[in-house]
């Protein structure tokens, strides 16, 4: 998902049609220009280079989402419901993380299977947090600031017996669904959610070359 604002101005976007790398692309209705969906970027037109900003999302079953977000809006193309239905869930795809520079993907069933991950994009720390009965996704900075002092804290996260979300460094309770310590010396404090996207692991290097895979072992020297 990408802001749609460009130089302050909101654009509107349709499905061009074509496919770059395998992958959608869009025109935007002013300037007629291409863009690709992956990167957020214009590849060709007035706006070529122009990259969009990508914002947090999720993408998890109806049921998950409906009870995080009871109170949700639906879009409808009005079809037979029967023809809306997507039987099964698939889960050969990757997390990936793309930060400055920098980027990883994260195995989804080796991420459900750890639940929480602490780990580095460059120089950023982040956790990727999976809930595999609720296949919700959440990364987020493990950075916060801290009262009285100009160096932030680097959490550490992991899970306790009752499967809640604790950091190692104060021992404070974390909701998992906003990112906020609900108990604790960090009761109140925020993390900040950094945006991720689902794809197919060789997808998301063909976009993100210089792309690193959680858990391979680094290449051995000559």
């Amino acid at each position: 998902m990408h802001d749609r604002r460009v130089d302050g101005e909101t654009l509107t976007f349709g499905n061009q049609g074509a496919l770059y790398m395998s992958a959608m692309t869009w025109w935007d209705h002013k300037t007629s220009s291409i863009w690709s969906q992956p990167w957020g970027t214009a590849l060709a037109g007035p706006l070529e280079g122009t990259a969009l900003t990508l914002i947090p999302a999720s993408i998890v079953p109806w049921e998950t989402w409906k009870n995080e977000h009871p109170d949700t809006t639906v879009l409808s193309n009005d079809l037979d419901t029967n023809r809306q239905l997507v039987h099964g869930t698939r889960d050969d795809f990757v997390i990936g993380v793309a930060l400055e520079d920098f980027a990883v993907a994260y195995d989804f069933p080796l991420a459900a299977h750890e639940g929480v991950i602490n780990d580095m994009v460059g120089e950023h720390p982040v956790a990727v947090i999976v809930n595999s009965d609720t296949r919700d996704v959440k990364v987020f900075l493990r950075r916060v600031a801290v009262e009285g002092s100009d160096r932030p804290l680097v959490l550490t996260f992991d899970r306790d017996s009752q499967g809640r979300l604790l950091d190692v460094e104060t021992g404070s309770v974390w909701n998992l669904d906003q990112g906020v310590a609900t108990d604790g010396e960090l009761r109140g404090t925020p993390l900040q959610q950094v945006p991720w996207v689902s794809a197919f692991d060789w997808a998301w290097e063909d976009f993100f070359p210089h792309t690193t895979f959680y858990g391979d072992e680094p290449a051995s020297g000559p």
